[in-house]
């Protein structure tokens, strides 16, 4: 975000705070305060006001967005917690949210425990592209907070040797003291006046000129310069207006110019025209240099000198004056105390010895042509004193010349910045780089990502991995976060091990890093790295003594072209890492084009599921035959998805997408419902009768939530209808991991009136103990080996035992995927009776189904 900062503040680390966070959330508009008082309540301070908004902001918005925000802020305590609200939202900002510009808000305090140092507001900011959360701005904040609280601590112990005390109101009065000490003691006429032409100093010399009554005051300056300098008025009161946006005078002196005194006298004079910053103002200079033969007395000269000199000395500054070779003629004490260098040391080209850099020629050339385009330099250099420390200055530089307008010399003054460049270094590395790592941050590793697929067309291909350690929430939670942190550590070593010095490697938080590959000559040498970097972390870690494995997924993506942005990239990246962890984990994987479709399928069911007929969801019935007699035990309630773009989606896919995304909650309820209502209406025509149950399949993710069981059976009661007619069927995967809350819920489930089927079983990890855990009606064995029966001894014997286990443990049996009248006979003559399959029936529709239903009440009459 190309922005601008105003600010009121002369609070470097809240301008710095206040442009990061913006940044940092992308946000529209920020608003940053320090607060007034040391003890709670604790209010803004609007005198340190600080603004970062986009240039291409309009004005008038800004100017509404801030008295909005200020007036509203200005007197209500400042809280000490984090808020976020937006519109629709009820919150504490309803009344800011009115505001047809914000579209929502966060409120950051920045302080420790219920001490708050400085606020922060930002409008319109950006959630996380990954979580969806509002993007984790703590260890920012804890830099600057330790900042701030340094900056308060410092304020109320005195002497302290830092730029902020050389710009406090008791040396500003100092400065102030000597400025008008200099007006008084300079000989020729001279004012002082703002950018009002409000005359605001002038000096003895100028009321004798013009026979001026010091009681009687000034006209305004304008027309003053009107009534005595005509014919230079409109040039020098141009170049005073031309100031506001120049920035600098773009002429300062005017030679051999006529003064009018009055109507019959007049004296020529030389005309100098300055800028100075007055009480913290913007104001003007104007020095008159009277032509008359009327001779200086030398003594006063001599005396001025001295008292030049004098007043130099005492500034808080160095001061130097060189000619146009750089050869000094005058040091004062200030320079002497930075450099240690005394003043015989430092005339002719001595001074330059305590520049520190590597080539002082271009940097004098630079000030040179500075000073030659504008009359001014400014800039900052580190200065190396004779005992070898290292001090930085700011230095401005101004030029002096002579009538021919030719450069014959220079005014240097420095001021010591040591204290704000470390700080300013410190909260520098605080906000891009990680405290435990040392690795490049977040934010930081954006702008360098950035900065690589810049350079791209001129220096070959940029790659970036996504790397997650897989499952190291576990050691977290077993061994102590203290452990997680070392093991961090250790990754953050191997990684750097592993890839070249001009890689970028970043942590984004928690255990997932990113890695950022420039100037690769081919792609087959990615696939390598990659390999060495799963291999490094597979490698044992010994911590606390203890032994431990890990590994990783890593997700891989390419950019061969210059028109890559960071976002895709970074998305191609996410997409890869997470089919590395789809595949089973501790593996690489590219971007491929293919894992677009996975997205754009998560978009369309996400689409499906907002819309209120849930577009593209339906269900069928897959009939349970007695295949004994040849009657209906039921239905399996089977959910399909279709779209037009991608066609007929299965099951096994959908179901999984929803599951990790979060939405299967929301498809869990809508079929409840839906199907709830079909089997009212079968019932109520007597079309469904008991002991006949519908079947619907329950998620593994629904079962590991604490309410489930509460929220399916709250559905029932709200739908008047008796959960016996339902069978839930289950597998065992969701027992087994997490067999403490699946079991509540299924325990809490049958206990209301549902029957519990174990589907698929025989496939995963069954066992007795999990059997005998799960509070099972029935045990659906697997088509997978229905289908083998007859033609395998092995599926037949699997079969054998399962039918075998349910008849011992009295669990009902269900056979999936009975498709021939051999494998049905052979099922009825083991005992097991209740069969599924394309034999019977295939999937029917609801229509289809009522069909079936009519056919066997008729049969049945």
């Amino acid at each position: 975000m190309k922005s601008q900062q105003i600010s009121k503040s002369d609070n470097y680390i809240l301008e710095h705070c206040v442009d990061k966070l913006a940044r940092i959330n992308n946000s529209d508009y920020a608003l940053g305060f320090l607060v007034e008082n040391d003890l709670p309540p604790y209010l803004i301070n609007v005198d340190t006001q600080t603004v970062t908004a986009p240039e291409q902001l309009f004005e008038p918005i800004k100017n509404k967005l801030n008295k909005d925000l200020t007036d509203y802020f200005m007197d209500k305590p400042c809280l000490s917690e984090d808020l976020f609200c937006h519109k629709g939202q009820e919150s504490v900002y309803d009344d800011l949210l009115n505001n047809e510009y914000i579209d929502n808000l966060r409120y950051i305090p920045i302080g420790e425990g219920n001490e708050v140092y400085a606020v922060i507001i930002l409008v319109n900011i950006e959630l996380s592209v990954r979580s969806k959360d509002l993007i984790d701005v703590t260890p920012f904040l804890l830099a600057t907070i330790t900042l701030l609280k340094n900056k308060k601590r410092a304020a109320k112990s005195l002497p302290i040797k830092t730029r902020r005390d050389l710009t406090s109101n008791k040396l500003q009065d100092q400065s102030q003291k000597i400025l008008d000490s200099m007006l008084k003691n300079t000989f020729h006429p001279t004012f002082l006046f703002d950018d009002e032409f409000k005359v605001l100093k002038s000096n003895l010399a100028a009321h004798r000129l013009f026979n001026s009554n010091l009681e009687r005051g000034w006209p305004v300056m304008d027309k003053l310069i009107n009534s005595t300098l005509p014919s230079i008025a409109f040039r020098l009161l141009t170049a005073i207006s031309k100031m506001s946006f120049l920035g600098h005078l773009d002429k300062q002196e005017w030679q051999n110019v006529p003064l009018i005194l009055n109507s019959y006298q007049s004296v020529t004079v030389d005309i100098h025209l300055f800028d100075i910053a007055y009480f913290g103002r913007q104001c003007f200079g104007l020095m008159i240099n009277e032509k008359t033969e009327v001779d200086v007395n030398h003594a006063v000269y001599n005396a001025s000198l001295q008292r030049f000199n004098a007043l130099t000395s005492v500034v808080p500054m160095a001061i130097l004056q060189v000619d146009k070779d750089f050869n000094c003629s005058y040091v004062n004490k200030t320079w002497t105390k930075y450099t240690s260098q005394n003043n015989q040391q430092s005339l002719g080209k001595g001074w330059l010895s305590s520049i520190k850099t590597l080539n002082t020629d271009e940097i004098l050339s630079e000030i040179i042509r500075a000073v030659s385009h504008t009359n001014d330099f400014k800039g900052e250099i580190e200065l190396i004193t004779v005992a070898g420390k290292s001090l930085w200055v700011s230095m401005n530089a101004v030029g002096l010349f002579n009538d021919r307008v030719e450069l014959t010399g220079l005014i240097f003054t420095m001021s010591d910045i040591s204290d704000e460049r470390s700080n300013s270094q410190k909260l520098q590395k605080m906000a891009n780089y990680d405290h435990l790592t040392g690795l490049s941050n977040r934010a930081f590793f954006t702008d360098r990502l950035t900065l690589a697929l810049a350079r791209v067309p001129r220096h070959g291909i940029t790659a970036l991995m996504f790397l997650d350690l897989d499952r190291f929430k576990n050691i977290n939670d077993t061994l102590g976060h203290h452990v997680g942190d070392i093991v961090i550590q250790e990754v953050a070593e191997r990684l750097k091990s592993v890839v070249r010095d001009e890689d970028s490697i970043a942590r984004l938080g928690g255990d997932e890093f990113a890695i950022i590959f420039t100037d690769i000559s081919s792609e087959n040498v990615i696939s390598p790295i990659a390999n060495k970097i799963v291999s490094a972390v597979n490698l044992p870690f010994t911590i606390e003594n203890k032994s431990m494995v890990l590994s990783c997924s890593v997700g891989v993506s390419i950019a061969t072209e210059h028109n890559v942005s960071p976002a895709d990239i970074l998305r191609k990246a996410d997409l890869a890492l997470y089919k590395a962890k789809d595949l089973g984990r501790n593996q690489f994987c590219f971007y491929d084009p293919v894992l677009e479709k996975d997205l754009s399928l998560l978009h369309y069911l996400t689409d499906d599921l907002n819309h209120p007929q849930k577009t593209g969801f339906s269900f069928v019935f897959q009939p349970l035959m007695n295949a004994n007699i040849g009657s209906i035990m039921g239905f399996e309630v089977l959910a399909r998805w279709s779209n037009s773009d991608m066609g007929f989606i299965g099951p096994d896919v959908f179901i999984k997408t929803m599951e990790e995304n979060g939405l299967i909650q929301n498809f869990s309820e809508w079929l409840f419902y839906e199907v709830i209502i079909q089997v009212k209406m079968w019932i109520a025509e007597g079309l469904l009768v008991a002991p006949q149950k519908i079947a619907v399949n329950l998620s593994v993710k629904q079962l590991h939530l604490i309410e489930f069981s509460d929220s399916i059976i709250a559905l029932f009661k709200k739908e008047k209808i008796d959960p016996s007619w339902f069978t839930l069927e289950v597998t065992e995967t969701a027992f087994i991991q997490d067999p403490t809350i699946a079991g509540e819920n299924l325990r809490a489930l049958k206990a209301a009136g549902f029957l519990i089927a174990l589907d698929d079983f025989g496939t995963g990890y069954s066992s007795l103990g999990l059997l005998r855990q799960m509070p099972l009606n029935y045990i659906k064995i697997d088509r997978s080996f229905i289908q083998d029966v007859l033609q395998d001894s092995g599926a037949e014997k699997i079969v054998l035992a399962i039918i075998g286990l349910g008849k011992m443990l009295d669990l009902g049996l269900i056979a999936e995927g009975v498709e021939d009248i051999q494998t049905k006979d052979w099922l009825i003559a083991q005992g097991c009776i209740c069969h599924q399959g394309y034999y019977f029936h295939k999937p029917l529709s609801i229509n289809k189904a009522s069909e079936l239903l009519k056919s066997h009440k008729k049969s049945n009459a």
